[in-house]
């Protein structure tokens, strides 16, 4: 009995070999093609994709089973601080499709007296004494970076997670990086639970809050920012603060929100006289510094 089953299961391990051996033979890697994501690769798709397929390196002929999908994705990203691969699709019975993002320009931090310029995906893309233009300015809360070509932050750190979160709600609200920039003037992070953003309509936005609740948070304060109903005409925010937070008041946490208008009254003063709430000294109070 035990020699029948010694037997059944040979065969059974031999059965599978000649298939995967069959397998491999057969499904080879023959052609390899690469497309951008949103179909419109900054500088050229067509450009894009030859040098994706070139940065791939994936060899012809060889087996789509052994095909290691995220050397490939190393491999086009270390050559490519920009691009971020989607997906690798294996299509038999001998192609393989490389779907890909091109991110444009997008934020910017100080790091040891020189600026870094981020794409969208978090990796640096550039270095420079100044500020440049079209970038929006992060003020970073943790230690950053200051190799081209890594991301700024590790996956875990803070910034980075508030940044893919901001970056992410705003896509989410249709905007492609260039329009982000032509939105949004800074973001401070430094302030331990805020998040800060200055719009370039001056109007801010306090979040009180981290990664975990950033897009219902964002999204009350931009949908004030943006709504232009009777009685938050969008005119009033142009300058001011639209203050949200998440209220545990109820057994159901609730968003809340507070706006206050440039010039208005929001308490007194130590010599007694009235206080007037000004972008800058609310910045000054509770973020300790001018505007980044």
């Amino acid at each position: 009995m035990r020699n029948k089953k010694l037997i059944v299961l040979l065969t059974v391990v031999t059965v599978l070999i000649v298939v995967v051996v069959t397998c491999g033979a057969t499904f080879l890697v023959r052609n390899v093609y690469a497309y951008s994501y949103y179909g419109n690769a900054e500088g050229g798709a067509v450009n894009y994709d030859a040098r994706i397929i070139e940065a791939a390196d994936i060899r012809k002929n060889s087996s789509m089973f052994f095909l290691d999908e995220q050397a490939v994705s190393d491999r086009i990203e270390k050559a490519f601080p920009n691009v971020r691969v989607v997906n690798i699709e294996r299509r038999f019975p001998d192609s393989v499709s490389i779907n890909y993002v091109v991110y444009e320009n997008s934020f910017q931090y100080e790091n040891g007296g020189s600026y870094y310029q981020c794409y969208a995906s978090g990796r640096i893309g550039g270095v420079s004494a100044t500020k440049m233009s079209g970038y929006f300015t992060v003020k970073p809360r943790g230690v950053t970076s200051d190799v081209v070509g890594e991301f700024f932050q590790s996956r875990d750190g803070y910034d980075r997670k508030i940044m893919d979160a901001f970056i992410s709600f705003m896509y989410s609200k249709g905007l492609n990086d260039s329009q982000i920039n032509e939105r949004i003037d800074f973001i401070d992070l430094t302030r331990d639970g805020y998040v800060y953003v200055r719009t370039k309509a001056g109007c801010s936005i306090e979040l009180k809050g981290g990664a975990d609740d950033f897009a219902k948070l964002m999204d009350r304060g931009w949908s004030l920012f943006v709504d232009p109903n009777p009685d938050s005409a969008v005119t009033t925010r142009i300058s001011g603060l639209i203050k949200v937070w998440t209220s545990y008041a109820s057994d159901s946490p609730t968003v809340k929100s507070s706006y206050i208008a440039l010039g208005a009254e929001i308490g007194v003063n130590a010599d007694g006289g009235k206080k007037y709430y000004s972008d800058a000294s609310y910045y000054l109070e509770n973020y300790g510094g001018i505007a980044v």
